[in-house]
């Protein structure tokens, strides 16, 4: 089974790209992480994210609930196994939505993993971004916009860099990579297996 990660920094638009992208794939399923950032307005439980309190956060750490957890912008985030499984249960593959750290443990810990990261095409636009959703203090800006930094430094370890400078270009592009995944040969074992069984009974005149 393959899985795909997604990264990028805060602002680059991210977010917008993989509820797209969910629409026109639905082989494909948004792995929901479990956070103890506050709700944001437009947001939904089990939907966005699953909220929880630091403390929660904490006791679902020591008891190894996370398959990868790390803390961001001073809020913690992770990926339940448990949400992994649901996913894998419905035959469909999983998208992840994390940050550089959390790319970092899921490539240690699945296999047949695809990653991509999404940047913005100036951190002059980055930082316009973020003041333009009007959810983050200047300290959260600030923070955030050096944050970017290092994480844009991350590039080389991703397999596929997608500049989201136009939405639709660089929603046309993530769509051709996963195009990639769906096609590749473990993907299609099954299919080709299933021909294979057919030619067993059939006749040739």
């Amino acid at each position: 089974m393959f899985s795909v990660i997604i990264s990028a920094p805060s602002g680059a638009g991210k977010t917008t790209l993989i509820e797209k992208l969910l629409i026109q794939n639905p082989i494909f399923e948004f792995a929901i992480s479990t956070t103890t950032r506050v709700k944001r307005a437009g947001e939904a439980e089990g939907k966005n994210y699953y909220y929880v309190s630091y403390s929660e956060f904490m006791q679902m750490v020591d008891r190894g609930d996370f398959l990868e957890w790390a803390k961001v912008h001073d809020n913690y985030y992770g990926t339940t196994k448990k949400e992994v499984d649901r996913i894998k249960a419905n035959s469909r593959i999983p998208i992840f939505d994390v940050d550089v750290q959390g790319a970092r443990s899921l490539r240690n810990k699945l296999q047949n993993v695809i990653s991509v990261f999404i940047i913005p095409p100036s951190i002059k636009e980055l930082e316009r971004r973020l003041r333009h959703r009007s959810t983050e203090t200047d300290h959260q800006i600030t923070v955030r916009l050096n944050n970017a930094i290092g994480e844009l430094r991350e590039y080389v370890n991703y397999d596929y860099i997608v500049v989201n400078d136009d939405l639709q270009k660089a929603l046309d592009e993530l769509n051709a990579i996963l195009k990639t995944i769906i096609l590749k040969r473990e993907y299609m074992d099954s299919v080709v297996k299933r021909l294979l069984e057919d030619v067993h009974d059939y006749t040739i005149r």
